[in-house]
């Protein structure tokens, strides 16, 4: 690996922005903002150490990278030198970033950098030992597409080799063991035993029209009690000139042997919704809003409940990550404006 000596950089904001913030308990509130920022992702590291990745305009129309770090407030950081697009961690010394051709592991003190000779890479899990991508995962079409098929790759760090993984489901999202995703057009389960990942039975999801595909895009497990919920869609031909395809949302929650299944006509169908558990034996729920920006749904233990984040009047917040310290009920949530810039991150606090 080669190494990059690391610094923190402070700097003095040169636009408006909003003033960093302690988030208030029980509720969702923006932590930080900068209108010339955008985020796209966030990790949380066991010791409270918020990690967020994105872009900043400069003069010209220009754009450069941005990393930031912090708890109550956040300061830049200088990054491993180029633009982090997935983050993920396993301690405050085990902090892993990835780009479009190079990854890195903060130890502590500096960068080290490797080049990524793979494809893209969608989502990144650390997990106990085990360190997680995703690459070229591809998301249901807005409008449909007949002959869809799901399409990703898994990948494990053993040693200093990344190996390709075989897996029995196309896998969309990780969360701890567990992995959600389908396998030939149903939604699916899958668990990793240590040695090798192992499909899950689930219940049939209820069709009642011809050419129904399904699929989960993530997964959320509880860490006390080990309560599974997923997050997924139904789609089938329906012949609309403007959306030849119809569907649904739907949530799957519960243990091996006893899963309930919950549908959400509303929200329609969303190919990139995001799960995260809220450390107290639920989860969130992070989808793309019919009015624009992102909305969620608590899962709690007895009842979903949907919400939106606070965001500046006349303005759309999109969540664009989402992330849990561990051993926490903290969530932390980074994004922009859709067409970007507004940067926002905000935080649930327990």
């Amino acid at each position: 690996m080669r190494g990059t000596a690391a610094a923190v950089a402070f700097f003095v904001t040169a636009v408006p922005a909003a003033a960093d913030a302690v988030a208030p308990t029980g509720q969702w509130s923006v932590v930080h903002a900068d209108l010339r920022d955008s985020y796209d992702a966030v990790t949380v590291t066991p010791g409270g150490a918020a990690w967020v990745a994105g872009t900043r305009r400069r003069g010209a129309g220009g754009t450069e990278s941005l990393l930031l770090k912090g708890r109550t407030t956040f300061k830049r950081v200088t990054g491993p030198g180029f633009r982090v697009k997935r983050l993920t961690s396993a301690s405050d010394t085990r902090v892993w970033a990835f780009g479009a051709s190079r990854y890195a592991r903060w130890d502590g003190k500096r960068w080290q950098v490797k080049r990524w000779p793979y494809g893209r890479v969608d989502r990144a899990y650390s997990s106990g030992r085990n360190l997680w991508v995703i690459e070229n995962a591809n998301a249901f079409p807005a409008n449909g597409g007949a002959g869809w098929k799901a399409q990703s790759t898994l990948r494990r760090l053993v040693g200093s080799v990344w190996r390709k993984v075989k897996t029995p489901i196309v896998i969309k999202g990780l969360d701890g063991a567990w992995a959600a995703g389908s396998v030939r057009g149903r939604a699916a389960l899958a668990r990793w035993t240590g040695t090798a990942w192992r499909a899950v039975a689930l219940p049939v999801i209820p069709s009642a029209h011809s050419g129904q595909i399904s699929e989960l895009t993530d997964v959320a497990i509880d860490g006390e009690t080990g309560r599974v919920m997923a997050v997924g869609w139904v789609a089938w031909p329906c012949g609309g000139a403007k959306h030849p395809f119809c569907g649904e949302t739907f949530l799957l929650s519960g243990y091996v042997g006893g899963w309930n299944v919950e549908v959400r006509a509303e929200l329609g169908i969303q190919p990139r919704a995001q799960a995260e558990p809220d450390g107290r034996g639920g989860a969130w729920i992070v989808y793309d809003a019919k009015g624009g920006g992102s909305a969620y749904l608590h899962i709690g233990v007895d009842s979903v409940e949907p919400g939106a984040f606070p965001a500046p009047s006349n303005k759309n917040a999109s969540v664009r990550d989402l992330a849990i310290q561990p051993e926490s009920g903290s969530v932390w949530a980074v994004g922009a404006a859709p067409s970007g810039g507004n940067g926002s991150i905000w935080a649930f606090v327990r």
